[in-house]
């Protein structure tokens, strides 16, 4: 991956280059630390007679190394010394990622981005190495055309089949596709909003590491049909067709209308297929690695101390995973030694990342009129519904936890009458959890259900605002419906604007307000207050369902619109293997 601002840092944190061998394991017992270095790597690979790999990214003076092979625990330069004498016009110059394909070549891909300098006058450069003589046999160079001067060409899969290399562009975001035959490449989607980071920071273990990285993190399918790739700044996997990426022929707007958004992810560097087509990610908010299982489901795989930012994967014959740690949020006084790890994934108990957490109103009085209120039923029964056929766990939540008053009591509603007479789901929702026990990091989504009960007890709640701020930054949804939006409005994140700020929302309006006769009653009119928070506001007719979706924020109009948000936020939480 690669850094835009933290220079100085990297710079003062490169320590003097070893590496050692180490046997021990992780309390975890299923992390295998392979080698250790006191010198920064990013990349790793290793080969089909199982040789390990590394590179060295050219951030400091003081890198000795920009590609070695672990030799019995050691760094040794690959695959001489004078390729890694920097001096040599012909070696290697700023390495960011080694790659080993299915016939046994180790790929190096060079920047020619020194120190984020700018590329030089040579330019990008991929090699392709024989293993079994440890020869050069080809390297590309591209035409400047495919690269700008910011460009950082940061990870690379071959197809050995189509004979084509896909390179992400982490410094400009964009594709590039190589023909490995003609040597001619293209530049693809470098104005599309896919190969861009959506934020300008991560949360890191409840600590912001501010940088905006574009399209980083590639894997090319087993089957060799899609290519899945991400921002590192940015909660997005996508896929797109090889085929579409191949083509000579298609247009801008085809190839962009060929990208899949396959679901929203915690954030991850590097990623790899393994054999059995389970798509190996970090997860890097919290020191974990994650994986969306060939069925579609998404899984926490470990969670583990001394995974200090899983940079990058790849494996061995038996099946095996490998990955470095890189530490790149850490400052350099904090950091420890550099680490390759090896998981077996057969020592694994992997954990479902399946879990929503659905927030209810603890105030059952509207206003000073004498009426009572509380969270509007169908707004919870039609979305816990349709959480629960979709295979997700759900736990429920309100300002005061234990039960909470109910409103819109309708029998005729299916839903509501199955919900009423559900044991499993009337426990749940009677023994609500108080907003102050919530553990945001169990939930991969908060849905905010309706009834004007909200008004008066979420918008002040500021256990619900933290946990729902963590549940986002770490690449989960934040989804509310009709009058739940209202626990929204003072939710900040951890840049200090508001989680509204310029996101395109529903709820409530004020006309619909107006039509129950309570517009004087509530403290604020939901609509009104969502624009000043710097939302755009979408509306439908009164009483017209409406859903709209905006950067992991789902929200709906009014009771008519709670499945089709709850429908939203299964489709972008979960990956249909079928159908795409």
């Amino acid at each position: 991956m690669q850094i835009k601002k933290l220079l100085p840092t990297l710079l003062a944190g490169l320590l003097l280059f070893s590496c050692q061998q180490q046997s021990t394991t992780t309390n975890s017992k299923a992390v295998e630390t392979i080698a250790q270095s006191n010198h920064q790597w990013t990349g790793v690979a290793v080969s089909n007679s199982n040789r390990i790999f590394v590179n060295f990214p050219f951030w400091s003076d003081n890198t000795p190394v920009s590609v070695a092979e672990i030799v019995d625990g050691k760094a040794v330069p690959y695959p001489t010394k004078n390729w890694n004498n920097r001096n040599n016009p012909d070696g290697f110059l700023a390495v960011q990622s080694v790659f080993v394909d299915k016939q046994n070549h180790l790929w190096v891909l060079d920047t020619r981005n020194a120190q984020f300098r700018g590329v030089d006058s040579i330019g990008p450069v991929l090699y392709q190495f024989d293993l079994q003589t440890d020869k050069l046999i080809n390297k590309y160079n591209f035409d400047n055309k495919e690269y700008t001067k910011n460009s950082y060409f940061n990870d690379v899969r071959i197809d050995n089949t189509d004979q084509t290399a896909y390179i992400t562009d982490s410094g400009n975001g964009a594709l590039i596709v190589l023909d490995l035959k003609s040597g001619e490449a293209k530049r693809l989607l470098d104005e599309h909003s896919a190969t861009h980071a959506e934020t300008d920071y991560l949360v890191v273990n409840g600590k912001m590491w501010k940088n905006s990285i574009d399209a980083d993190g590639i894997a090319l399918s087993p089957n060799r049909k899609h290519l899945y790739f991400t921002a590192l700044s940015g909660h997005t996997l996508y896929r797109i067709p090889t085929s579409a990426l191949q083509s000579k022929s298609i247009t801008k707007k085809q190839l962009a209308a060929s990208i899949d958004t396959v679901m929203h992810i915690p954030a991850t560097d590097g990623m790899l297929f393994d054999d059995q087509s389970n798509l190996w990610m970090g997860g890097l908010e919290n020191n974990s690695i994650n994986v969306l299982q060939n069925n579609g489901k998404l899984v926490q795989i470990i969670q583990d101390s001394i995974i200090h930012w899983a940079d990058s994967f790849s494996k061995d014959t038996a099946g095996n995973i490998f990955f470095t740690t890189s530490q790149i949020h850490l400052q350099p006084e904090n950091r420890k030694a550099y680490d390759i790890l090896k998981i077996n994934p057969v020592k694994l108990n992997p954990k479902p990342l399946n879990k929503i957490l659905i927030a209810i109103t603890s105030h059952g009085l509207l206003g000073e009129t004498g009426d009572s209120t509380g969270y509007y039923l169908s707004e919870v029964s039609h979305a816990y519904y349709t959480f629960i056929e979709a295979g997700f766990q759900i736990t429920f939540t309100s300002p005061k936890g234990g039960k909470s008053p109910i409103d819109g009591m309708n029998m005729k509603d299916s839903l509501n009458k199955k919900f009423m007479n559900d044991k499993e789901a009337q426990q749940a929702i009677e023994n609500a959890i108080p907003a102050n026990q919530v553990n945001p990091s169990e939930y991969r989504a908060v849905y905010y259900a309706g009834g004007h009960g909200t008004m008066w007890d979420f918008p002040q709640n500021k256990a619900l605002q933290q946990a729902s701020r963590k549940i986002y930054e770490d690449g989960g949804l934040v989804s509310a419906v009709c009058h739940g939006p209202s626990g929204l409005v003072n939710i900040k994140l951890s840049d200090n604007n508001f989680l509204l700020k310029n996101k395109t929302v529903a709820g409530f309006t004020n006309e619909e307000e107006n039509a129950a006769g309570l517009d004087d009653v509530v403290p604020f009119l939901l609509e009104s207050k969502l624009k000043m928070r710097g939302a755009q506001f979408k509306k439908s007719p009164v009483f017209q369902k409406k859903v709209v979706s905006d950067h992991r924020v789902v929200t709906g109009q009014n009771p008519a619109s709670a499945k089709g948000a709850a429908e939203r936020i299964v489709e972008l939480l979960t990956f249909s293997t079928t159908g795409k």
